[in-house]
């Protein structure tokens, strides 16, 4: 059973799953994710294992690398070593009455690459180490 956009905030931190066939360069969605509440089970019945399963919150909105089967986790390979690393909402005092939400978004691509993406900020410091 895949799940919906609100049940990916909600179990972003858990293992990704494909529940349906998907093709080389599809950008991976909600509706492309089994549902984390069937997967024990399926590992207890050794399906798969989920040691290599990177998070729902680092696949949604990345493409496949690869065709990939159903009831496959999502692996790095699978996504062509591309992940978001963090995604984050920022509340940022404005006024006291409003408040402003900053969107920040990380991606690492293939090892060698680190894409930042800043939507809108102020006094923004990055530091990485090289």
């Amino acid at each position: 059973m895949a799940i919906t956009a609100e049940m990916a905030k909600e179990f972003a931190n858990e293992p990704a799953v494909f529940s349906n066939t998907i093709a080389a360069g599809t950008e991976i969605e909600p509706k492309h994710i089994e549902h984390p509440m069937f997967l024990s089970d399926m590992v207890s019945s050794n399906l798969f294992t989920l040691e290599e399963a990177l998070t729902i919150g680092q696949v949604l909105g990345i493409k496949t690398a690869k065709d990939c089967d159903a009831l496959t986790p999502v692996t790095e390979e699978a996504v062509g070593g591309a992940v978001k690393l963090v995604r984050t909402e920022v509340q940022e005092e404005v006024q006291p009455e409003e408040t402003a939400v900053v969107q920040t978004e990380i991606v690492a691509q293939d090892g060698n690459t680190i894409i930042i993406s800043i939507k809108e900020g102020k006094d923004i410091y990055l530091e990485l180490p090289l």
